[in-house]
């Protein structure tokens, strides 16, 4: 049931977050990622849907899903994601048939609590559009901004008040800041709070003319009742993400942070990534080679590749996973880490040493200093 390998060995990043997440990860062959899952754990699915529609992508995604229940339709499945362009590519009654074609293959969390969520843009926000969408169960909205220009020449606070109107259990918003700048940032963090979203994500702040300190843009949200969870999520203090945090539960993967027990990710459809046990995988990025091979009964997967237990690669991204969750080190994962990696040993000294990170009891805890440099601090460790 596997398809060929990706001649270039490489996973085709989309985004920042998978580039970190990406770095360590050594070539394995795909067989291996669907080896000794635990049975009771839970599942995500994603599907993905490109820019473009083209003929038969339902009934090819459909097949797809088929060849994942096979084997994991015993798992409860606590997360459904329609990522990408869903709105703009399907019409609303591929929608429905995907959504309830989900829904029956898959066990599901008792009482339907599941997260099911969709990403959209601002040519999706329309009353038919989120009509559908509500009326198909989703509870969760991820609304992609573009803040070049400030809100009030983009007319956003009409979308955003509609999107209000359809009562979503959670909204996030999603900015890509990198050719924004700092007055027309603040603007944009003011109007999309004043909606009250549970999440607001800040992409490219890095980039940014005039770059904004991390530490500086936390401050800001806190001041509004915002905490920051990793390097760019904003989340009110009610969150169930701050509670996992406070528990040491939390995980750093492609799609954000989430449960630690959540080890499987089905990606599905064009491009789709997908995470198994300790690996991930991608799908064939052309719609020709994808649709050749579920028509043959082949799951069309180009490239894996998985973290190897005790590798210096993999004790430095898990180092980077404890910084991106929760802002500190236990001393305990550092020593046994330095103690096989003289690069780690160094990174970890010099970051004491100029103060991105202090010792406080058993865990070394980040600093200010340090929150600003996150992003360089996490490099420097997976350049190894």
């Amino acid at each position: 049931m596997y398809g060929n390998e990706n001649s270039n060995g490489a996973f085709h990043v989309h985004s920042p977050m998978e580039a970190e997440v990406f770095k360590p990860l050594l070539t394995c062959a795909q067989g291996k990622l669907f080896e000794g899952h635990p049975f009771a754990s839970p599942i995500a699915l994603n599907l993905f849907f490109p820019d473009a529609p083209y003929p038969d992508y339902v009934d090819l995604l459909n097949r797809e899903i088929g060849f994942y229940a096979e084997r994991f339709q015993h798992r409860r499945l606590t997360k459904i994601w329609f990522r990408g362009r869903p709105l703009l590519t399907m019409k609303p009654g591929e929608l429905t048939e995907l959504a309830f074609y989900t829904h029956q293959l898959f066990a599901r969390e008792l009482g339907g609590s599941e997260e099911y969520g969709f990403e959209c843009q601002a040519g999706d926000v329309t009353p038919g559009n989120l009509a559908l969408m509500k009326g198909l169960r989703f509870n969760l909205l991820v609304f992609s901004l573009n803040t070049t220009l400030p809100p009030q020449k983009q007319k956003i606070t009409k979308l955003l008040s509609l999107i209000d109107e359809y009562d979503f259990q959670e909204c996030r918003y999603r900015l890509d800041v990198s050719e924004t700048d700092p007055d027309t940032l603040t603007c944009w963090l003011d109007t999309l709070i004043s909606h009250q979203p549970h999440m607001i994500e800040i992409e490219g702040l890095d980039e940014m003319e005039g770059a904004v300190p991390l530490a500086s843009l936390a401050a800001h949200f806190r001041a509004r009742g915002y905490h920051l969870l990793g390097d760019r999520f904003f989340v009110p203090e009610n969150h169930q993400l701050l509670k996992l945090q406070q528990q040491s539960d939390l995980q750093y993967t492609p799609w954000g942070l989430c449960q630690r027990q959540l080890g499987d990710w089905l990606g599905v459809g064009v491009d789709a990534l997908g995470k198994l046990g300790s690996g991930y995988y991608q799908n064939l990025m052309s719609p020709e080679l994808y649709r050749d091979a579920i028509r043959n009964n082949h799951l069309p997967i180009c490239f894996s590749a998985s973290y190897a237990e005790g590798h210096e690669k993999t004790l430095a991204w898990k180092l980077v996973d404890q910084l991106l969750c929760h802002h500190h080190l236990p001393m305990q994962s550092v020593a046994a880490a330095t103690k096989i990696s003289k690069s780690i040993h160094d990174v970890i000294e010099n970051a004491e040493k100029i103060t991105w990170l202090h010792r406080e009891k058993n865990h070394l805890i980040l600093s200010e200093k340090g929150l600003n440099h996150l992003t360089q601090f996490c490099q420097e460790l997976q350049s190894l």
